[in-house]
């Protein structure tokens, strides 16, 4: 049952025009109407990367490099179809595009899986490597400021990059080389929207990884989509403004819904479309 459908009656209409909300008001709104597959979705996530958690958690756990990130390279093929559809998942809900779930995430995942496979080793084995080295320098009792200046800086950039990396993924058919070059200067162009993203995940990461083996409860109830919602919310508008995402996916889509339902095309102009 968990995999059903999901259906909302329909409730009041809203005016055409109405801009979207934004901030508390907007996560609430999201929360309430996607809750169920937003969960679903990173239910999906958190079992796609189930077998690296635990090879790569026994590798840590024995101070192993070479098991760390075997274990990366041997189970990360998976974690990338299932973040892209994650990441699709909470995209069509910041979009507000309706359409049922399933049929939609399970087309997102045979649609990516193939391109996401190298990239989601690739992703595992940078993350297994981070916690790796950031368990070692608390074991070892690291106090250098530098050190953990450094390290900081580091998860701080990759965690920046594969947020827009994995929303371009899912989002735009682009070039490995373009959406690379898309991403460094989204990162720098939006750094305040990077900044806040970045921390707010980071900072619900570190959460768990601290308060292990207590958080397990908490990951079960948050999983993935709490830092995945909250971050794309800061990052989707400007993405959006920049790469012109809705606009693109109207033009796409707009015949072949022609005649079912009205768009409700934000470029056109209402006086026009009267006349």
């Amino acid at each position: 049952m968990l995999f059903r459908n999901s259906y909302m009656t329909p409730g009041p209409g809203v005016e055409r025009d109405t801009p979207r909300k934004t901030g508390l008001p907007r996560f609430f709104e999201l929360l309430g109407r996607d809750l169920p597959n937003l969960y679903k979705a990173s239910f999906l996530a958190g079992l796609g990367g189930l077998p690296a958690i635990l090879l790569v958690g026994f590798g840590i756990s024995t101070k192993s490099i070479l098991i760390t990130l075997g274990g990366a390279l041997l189970t990360g093929w998976l974690v990338g179809p299932c973040l892209c559809g994650a990441f699709d998942t909470t995209l069509r809900a910041l979009r507000d595009e309706a359409g049922y779930w399933w049929p939609t995430y399970r087309r997102a995942f045979k649609a990516n899986f193939k391109g996401s496979l190298l990239s989601g080793i690739v992703f595992t084995a940078i993350v297994s490597i981070q916690v790796l080295v950031c368990t070692t320098l608390l074991e070892n009792g690291v106090t250098s400021a530098f050190t953990w200046v450094m390290m900081l800086l580091n998860l701080f950039l990759g965690t920046g990059f594969f947020s827009y990396y994995w929303a371009q993924m899912v989002l735009v058919d682009t070039t490995l080389s373009q959406r690379i070059k898309n991403i460094c200067l989204m990162f720098i162009g939006f750094l305040p929207q990077t900044l806040a993203a970045t921390v707010f995940q980071l900072f619900y990461w570190a959460l768990l990884y601290l308060l292990m083996p207590f958080s397990i409860i908490l990951f079960l109830v948050f999983g993935c989509w709490l830092p995945l919602l909250v971050g794309l919310m800061i990052i989707y508008p400007s993405m959006d403004r920049v790469l012109h995402i809705e606009e693109t996916l109207y033009e796409r889509h707009k015949d072949d819904y022609k005649g079912e339902i009205d768009w409700g095309n934000p470029e056109e102009d209402p006086d026009d479309s009267q006349s």
